[in-house]
């Protein structure tokens, strides 16, 4: 549903993933400002998902995690895991490296993980999550499970030879794996004029005849809709599918080379217009303001309680030690 145009939506749903949306923004800008003025424990990349959140929400909103339906993603993972439910703090503290993080604070940033409640974990290494989520899909076929699993995963990741095995096989066996492609343009600071020979992406895929489409990745009605028909679908006639999201990130590809992205790779001028043009939540205001769902007073009040909720989960990684020496080796699989 585009702007400004009417339609009956399920208030009590839109209004949590406004709220959700806001919670991740909120959450990441606190990130940022502990990895910049530093003294809290965040260590090496920090990858923020600010100007994707309707991705996220809209397409973990659409699945059922109770009934088997489930997840993973890449490195941009801190949204996965509040969209599923994770409990702000213990997520705070992973990216902190603390010991009440949810992996006790030996993945980090990267390595988000809440399994529990269908999220297996964000991968450090672009593509390297694409085979395991056919293995998700493979488990739940091979139990005869009626769920998805879903794979979510950027531009960069479809020029890995691993990438095009995983969806051969994918489609060759019928594995119900949505497969999420969320395109902000770069992959790093590669733009994809510079590095697919074809930028038509969902094109890229018609090889493997596998189900497709394209859709506005920065409206959450769009998403949401669009991804629970494909997973209805999928479940009923179990298939793999692929989506486009088309999308833009408001920050660098990682925290440090925040201060150098508009002069390496992308212009000001070309952020300032998508932070103007292409906010999701920005986006989602104004379609759920005309369609009665918030008010303006509802807009205030959730900003505010996201804000409350980050620095109390700030607050959580800051009490919470260090993982003891002997943690280290504990988990460790090889």
């Amino acid at each position: 549903m585009a702007k400004g145009q009417k339609a009956a939506l399920d208030a009590a749903k839109y209004r949590r993933f406004y709220e959700q949306m806001v919670h991740i923004r909120e959450f990441e800008e606190e990130c940022l400002r502990a990895f910049q003025r530093g003294g809290h424990g965040i260590g090496g990349y920090l990858h923020l998902y600010s100007g994707e959140e309707a991705i996220a929400v809209g397409i973990i909103g659409a699945l059922d995690l109770s009934a088997g339906d489930c997840l993973i993603g890449h490195y941009r993972d801190h949204a996965y895991a509040l969209a599923v439910g994770s409990p702000p703090g213990p997520v705070m503290a992973e990216i902190c490296g603390k010991y009440d993080g949810c992996s006790k604070g030996k993945g980090g940033s990267m390595h988000i993980c809440d399994a529990e409640r269908g999220f297996y974990g964000g991968y450090g290494i672009v593509g390297g999550n694409v085979p395991i989520a056919l293995g998700l899909g493979w488990a739940l076929k091979y139990r005869q499970q009626a769920g998805v699993a879903v794979c979510f995963f950027g531009d960069g990741s479809m020029n890995q030879g691993a990438f095009h095995e995983t969806l051969n096989m994918a489609q060759l066996y019928k594995v119900p794996v949505l497969f999420v492609l969320e395109n902000n343009g770069y992959a790093m600071g590669t733009s994809i004029e510079r590095s697919h020979a074809n930028t038509d992406l969902t094109d890229r895929v018609s090889s493997y005849n596998m189900n497709r489409k394209k859709i506005d990745g920065q409206n959450i009605v769009t998403v949401y809709e669009e991804v629970s028909k494909i997973v209805a679908d999928m479940k009923a006639n179990p298939a793999p599918f692929f989506l486009e999201c088309d999308t833009y990130r408001f920050h660098g590809h990682g925290a440090a080379d925040e201060a150098k992205q508009t002069v390496v790779y992308r212009t000001k001028a070309e952020i300032e217009a998508a932070k103007a043009n292409r906010d999701p939540i920005a986006i989602a205001a104004e379609i759920l303001l005309e369609a009665g769902v918030i008010t303006d007073d509802d807009i205030v009040r959730i900003h505010e309680e996201a804000v409350v909720e980050a620095k109390a989960a700030m607050k959580f990684s800051d009490d919470s030690p260090v993982p003891p020496a002997d943690e280290l080796l504990k988990d460790v699989y090889a």
